[in-house]
């Protein structure tokens, strides 16, 4: 079952996968141009068009967007307009855009009063734009739009709500459409509120600021005119700023050079009513505004229903929705804290901390814990890891001692191979009465057995091999005589690719001259095993047939009524009897001269062929007439030099056995060339009753016989065994229950054509 939820989960996963891999793969493609009002380092651009594409996109749109940055107070009015006419002449050189999306009153005006083709022909949706051209728009049934409409009541509210109810505000006025725009709005919405100032061009002396300002409540909202006067300067403007900065609060209503970094000029606080500058760098508190994420969320939503098809015409221009939103940034500065802020107020820039107190409290809580577990477990594991150690070092310490007893109790000394020279400790000399010194190799070789240096020199020429070795050889250090020594050593690599070799050198002269005596002892019980066993066996093997000759002749010689026939059945029992005895003690005798090495072998050159035709022809009579008796020879002459007469005796012997257990079937003798080894094969082969596996290794043994009842000593392939290691050679054996024997000698050939 949970496997099976496992599986579901797993393929929920790879649909949800494919899903939005095919979704992205499905995504249309279109091309939008973006028209900006203001010059192309405007720090708020890059981030604009970023949002741009992302909105896009997750409204299932890739666009390829291109912008044009208007760089409206680069140039007047008539100029401005020649100036993006030529801007989209470049832009649309090689690239036809599908719609436009335009930000601001600058950019707006200037891109419907060029009369472009591409502003006539191509849907246009405004956004950002505070006073709209409602004449020049309504030329244009392919454009619609959304209003920035400012709410000065709301703003004045702000400054009141976040600086106290006695603030005042000014704001820097000109005389452009755009200005006389914002005195016609603000006056329009302000008429019936207690706010005086630039919207009625109203001043107040003294007695009447008294009066309307601090006794009837009213808000006094300040206008600094720019251009109005011809003799104002820039030195002026500065002054002017200067004494607006007590109770008195900036508000921004819009971005030209005149107002352009007006928040970091003067020392009072700024508000704006635009999201112009906001969040980017010029120290703009907020306000109540349409914010740079709703203005192009509005746009994209409404260019999104127009490339699905809808019509422009249909879709009336709206006034962008707003929210109270300050600079958690611009806030530091001023020395305000969260908590100044009224909840309604959205705060971009606001650290996670303070965002989210609790959660950002519990995160630095459970950190902490994580740390301190952390360390506790690190210190507890450090104090374990140090007990295992000072553990380790008492055991080191210990084995060390009980090893330097051991060794100061034997004959071992450590020794190192370094640079290609053998260096002993050094009490090792002492123990041969010898200045201390380092050895190369050829110096170590004079020192060892001449029989041993094959098989030592081999080591040193896998000397880089990465292994253990031990290895025992004969040396004379001193001249006193020979030893056995072994060296046992192991080879490392080393990190520069190189090897490291080193090891202990033992005098195991004891340890041999032990081994020497246990042989001598295991070969004396050997033979005294041996003799008492082949006294039982022959007190044995002799008594069956002497029992059978003694009982017949008291038969033949007490009982004188015995018919002919049985007479002779009897006399022939005791001469068939007679004769296996005469075999045995033949067999004995003949063993006995093998072992004591009294029998003479005379080696000389015998051709195998000639060898295996003679016993072939011997034994053609002596095979059972049931028996199918097969010569098979090698097409290759070979000699080999043997005692022959000693050879055929053992083929002689191979034959006899295969008549003796071959009821049916064929015998075959024959030979073969073994060119792998040069060797050649002499065998005889039967389809007999075969031996067992259990029993194939046994039939070598002395007086040993598959069947006890069978004639025969039990001796016969001992012989033979024994001739065969005297000529050198050795018997093999294949046989299966059942189905037959191979016995073969192998031995060396001299010669071959």
């Amino acid at each position: 079952m949970r496997m099976g939820k496992i599986n579901f989960k797993f393929l929920l996963w790879i649909m949800l996968s494919c899903h939005v891999l095919s979704a992205c793969s499905e995504m249309e493609k279109r091309k939008v141009l973006v028209v900006h009002s203001y010059e192309k380092t405007y720090a708020a651009y890059p981030d604009f068009n970023k949002m741009i594409a992302e909105t896009f996109r997750k409204r299932g749109i890739d666009v390829e967007l291109r912008t044009v940055y208007l760089d409206c107070e680069a140039y007047r009015d008539n100029l401005e307009s020649l100036y993006l006419h030529s801007l989209l002449d470049e832009v649309s050189e090689n690239w036809e855009p599908e719609i436009i999306l335009v930000n601001d009153d600058q950019a707006t005006y200037s891109l419907l009063k060029c009369g472009h083709p591409l502003a006539k022909q191509l849907p246009v949706v405004f956004g950002g734009v505070n006073y709209p051209n409602w004449p020049l728009i309504k030329q244009y049934p392919n454009v619609t739009g959304f209003r920035d409409k400012i709410d000065f009541m709301a703003n004045i509210k702000v400054a009141k709500e976040i600086f106290g109810k006695g603030m005042h505000l000014f704001t820097i006025i000109d005389s452009t459409y755009l200005d006389k725009q914002i005195r016609k709005d603000a006056w329009e919405q302000l008429k019936d509120e207690k706010v005086e100032g630039f919207m009625n061009s109203k001043e107040f002396n003294s007695r009447e600021w008294k009066e309307f300002v601090k006794d009837k409540s009213y808000t006094y909202f300040a206008g600094l005119t720019v251009r109005l006067q011809k003799d104002r300067s820039d030195a002026g403007l500065l002054w002017s700023l200067s004494q607006y900065t007590r109770d008195r609060c900036y508000l921004q209503l819009k971005r030209d050079f005149t107002t352009v970094n007006i928040g970091n000029i003067c020392s009072s606080p700024s508000l704006t009513a635009i999201n112009e500058g906001f969040g980017y760098g010029e120290k703009l508190l907020g306000g109540y505004m349409t914010t740079i994420p709703i203005q192009i969320g509005e746009m994209v939503d409404a260019a999104v229903r127009i490339l699905h098809g809808e019509k422009p015409l249909d879709m009336p221009i709206a006034n962008s929705a707003k929210e109270y939103v300050v600079d958690w940034e611009v806030m530091e500065q001023r020395g305000l804290s969260k908590a100044d802020i009224p909840e309604k107020y959205s705060i971009i820039h606001i650290p996670f901390s303070e965002a989210y107190p609790w959660l950002w409290g519990g995160i630095i809580f459970s950190i902490t814990v994580l740390l301190i577990t952390l360390f506790v477990l690190l210190f507890f594991l450090y104090r374990r890891e140090q007990g295992r150690k000072k553990k380790a070092l008492n055991a080191l310490e210990d084995e060390k001692e009980t090893l330097a007893l051991a060794i100061e109790g034997s004959d071992t000394y450590a020794w190192k191979l370094e640079n290609d020279y053998f260096i002993f400790e050094s009490d090792f000399w002492k123990s041969q009465g010898m200045m201390s010194k380092v050895l190369t190799f050829d110096k170590l070789i004079k020192f060892i057995h001449p029989e041993c240096r094959d098989e030592v020199e081999e080591n040193w020429r896998k000397i880089s091999l990465i292994r253990k070795v031990a290895v025992q050889v004969r040396c004379d250090f001193n001249g006193k005589g020979y030893q056995w020594w072994e060296f046992r050593y192991k080879t490392i690599a080393l990190p520069d690719g190189g090897y490291k070799a080193a090891g202990l050198l033992l005098n195991i002269q004891d340890i041999k001259d032990h081994e020497h005596e246990l042989e001598e002892a295991r070969l004396l019980a050997e033979k005294a095993e041996l003799k008492q066993s082949f006294l039982a066996n022959m007190s044995h093997e002799i008594r069956t047939p002497l029992n059978a000759i003694v009982g017949f002749s008291n038969i033949l010689a007490a009982d004188e009524e015995l018919e002919p026939d049985e007479r002779c059945e009897y006399i022939k029992t005791i001469n068939k009897n007679s004769d296996l005895l005469l075999l045995l003690i033949n067999d004995i005798l003949e063993l006995s001269r093998l072992e004591s090495g009294y029998m003479s072998f005379e080696f000389a050159p015998c051709g195998v062929e000639e060898l295996v035709d003679e016993i072939y022809q011997t034994h053609q009579m002596l095979i059972p007439e049931q028996l199918e008796f097969i010569k098979d020879k090698d097409t290759v002459p070979v000699r080999i030099n043997v005692d022959k007469g000693r050879l055929a005796q053992v083929v002689t012997n191979f034959l006899n056995n295969a008549s003796k257990f071959t009821a049916s079937g064929y015998i075959k003798l024959g030979y073969r060339y073994l060119p792998e080894t040069s060797e050649v094969e002499i065998y005889v082969e039967d389809t007999g009753c075969g031996i067992p596996r259990a029993e194939q290794k046994m039939i070598f043994n002395r007086f040993y016989k598959q069947n006890e009842f069978s004639q025969g000593t039990g001796l016969g392939l001992s012989i033979c065994q024994i001739i065969i290691e005297k000529l050198q050679g050795r018997i093999e054996l294949h046989s299966e229950q059942g189905k037959g024997s191979r016995f073969a000698v192998i031995l060396k050939a001299t010669s071959y054509e």
